[in-house]
């Protein structure tokens, strides 16, 4: 088989996308999506890890109110675990300029690529 037929095209999320399932101390799980994650980066990388700056900034970018909610259902899901999840370096380095572009410009979204 050639090079060419076993290379396959990874689509690029639309934010809906399920990125982690992290453990509830209370039972169940948490899923966290693309968006989820895009709103992690800007809020360690641009707000210093403040999700009250976040929540804020949320206000000003496209698409508030859907940015506002994931802001403070992150908020929320940070406090009740004591911190939310690490993101590896490499998944930083390839979500880091789509992040920013996502909060500022793009429509949080429900829809999953493919």
């Amino acid at each position: 088989m050639s090079d060419q037929a076993q290379t396959q095209t990874i689509l690029r999320p639309s934010g809906a996308e399920t990125y982690q399932e992290i453990p509830l101390p209370a039972g169940g799980t948490a899923v966290l999506t693309y968006n989820d994650l895009w709103l992690m980066i800007v809020c360690r990388n641009s707000m210093d890890g403040d999700w009250t700056r976040t929540r804020a900034a949320a206000l000003m970018v496209t698409d508030p109110a859907k940015k506002r909610a994931l802001a403070d259902r992150l908020w929320r899901l940070d406090q009740q675990l004591g911190g939310l999840p690490a993101i590896p370096d490499n998944v930083l380095r390839l979500n880091l300029a789509r992040a920013h572009l996502w909060f500022n410009e793009r429509m949080v979204t429900d829809a999953k690529a493919g």
